[in-house]
């Protein structure tokens, strides 16, 4: 488990983030609310209009085909994957053959979720918040000596006492990521002339913005060992945890196109990121002995950003969409805690670098809600 000084959100945070975006959400749409209805005591309608019914039971295309409504928002379950690069580092091989007894465990798709709410502003601008976030996953792994003259060490070590000759190991790899960003919406227009009869309940809209974003990335990496020597068992363990915060600027833009009842949404992030690093390990052997004592090494650089989604759009009321895609997000520069894996124990001081080139590949489907007033 982490430290208190990584501990992830409390359940109760995360539910404190979700209704505050949804009062942000009632609030504006009450206001909306009032505005409408006085426009329309001080400007009746013209009896020469046209309905803006669609046929669909009669409900307004007034905010779905509106390609800049002034308050909307989402909020989506994820089901992700992460994958690290470099991956597959060996953590147990045979000290004959070399050949891998036990690798980097991999993680599964695992769920998350996020939301936003966004806030039109005057002259088409648009302030928009947004949330992220994975809660601590695990991939576990685990070896056995085979016997038939097979030999477990870590690899290049023969430094200590369960860590030469293993009988067996576990590896317990987890992470958490969480996400803010806040960003400032400029639109390019409306490629369609949205929600008028010649357009044929079509319509389409470009925005681009940009704005700040702050990721924070924690991982743990814990190695267990274990050794009969005489009857008796042994164990020894390697503990690594790393922490990454992100804060930079980013840039994206995003395209929506609507008709009818369906629509799909397209959304790119590009972003420069300042990382401040930190990585902390020990090494405890038989019998609780201090192999390698708590070491640690903090230091400072740059990541890069990269996220698409792209989801299908499908219209449940003329405010409310179910919506569901595809996301892939790319973070590079990162101190990953099987990169800091040293099994030079022989050598002191050794454990205390830092290792900041990794990558991360996030991918996986998202599933939600819609709202546009």
């Amino acid at each position: 488990m982490f430290s208190s000084a990584y501990k992830p959100l409390l359940p109760h945070k995360r539910f404190l983030i979700t209704g505050f975006l949804f009062a942000v959400l009632a609030a504006g749409t009450g206001t909306e609310a009032v505005a409408q209805t006085a426009d329309q005591q001080a400007a009746p309608e013209p009896s020469s209009t046209k309905s803006q019914g669609d046929g669909s039971g009669g409900i307004s295309r007034a905010f779905w085909n509106n390609p800049y409504p002034s308050i909307y928002g989402q909020v989506e379950a994820l089901f992700i994957k992460q994958e690290s690069r470099p991956s597959g580092q060996s953590i147990i091989v045979d000290a004959f053959t070399h050949a891998p007894f036990m690798s980097e465990p991999d993680f599964g798709f695992d769920p998350g979720w996020r939301a936003m709410v966004g806030k039109r502003l005057c002259n088409g601008w648009a302030l928009e918040f947004s949330y992220f976030g994975l809660s601590e996953r695990t991939a576990p792994a685990a070896t056995a000596n085979p016997g038939a003259g097979a030999f477990l060490i870590f690899p290049g070590n023969f430094a200590g006492n369960v860590f030469v000759g293993m009988d067996g190991a576990q590896a317990n790899y987890s992470s958490r990521l969480y996400s803010f960003e806040l960003n400032l919406l400029g639109n390019c227009g409306s490629s369609d002339p949205c929600g008028t009869e010649s357009s044929g309940d079509r319509c389409r809209s470009v925005e681009w913005f940009g704005g700040l974003r702050y990721l924070n990335l924690g991982e743990e990496l814990n190695i267990s060992a274990q050794k009969t020597v005489a009857g008796a068992l042994e164990e020894g363990n390697y503990n690594i945890r790393t922490a990454n915060h992100l804060l930079g600027a980013q840039v994206g833009a995003r395209l929506r196109s609507t008709w009818s009842r369906f629509g799909w949404e397209a959304t790119g992030k590009a972003g420069l990121l300042g990382r401040d690093a930190q990585q902390t390990q020990s090494v405890t052997d038989f019998p609780a002995f201090p192999l390698r004592p708590t070491v640690s090494r903090s230091g400072t650089g740059v990541a890069y950003l990269g996220e698409i989604n792209v989801s299908a759009l499908y219209r449940l009321t003329k405010v409310w969409t179910l919506r569901a895609g595809y996301n892939v997000l790319w973070l590079d520069g990162l101190a990953l805690a099987p990169d800091q894996l040293d099994f030079n124990f022989a050598t002191t001081p050794s454990g205390n670098h830092l290792h900041a080139g990794g990558g991360l590949l996030l991918h996986g489907v998202n599933a939600g809600l819609d709202a546009r007033w």
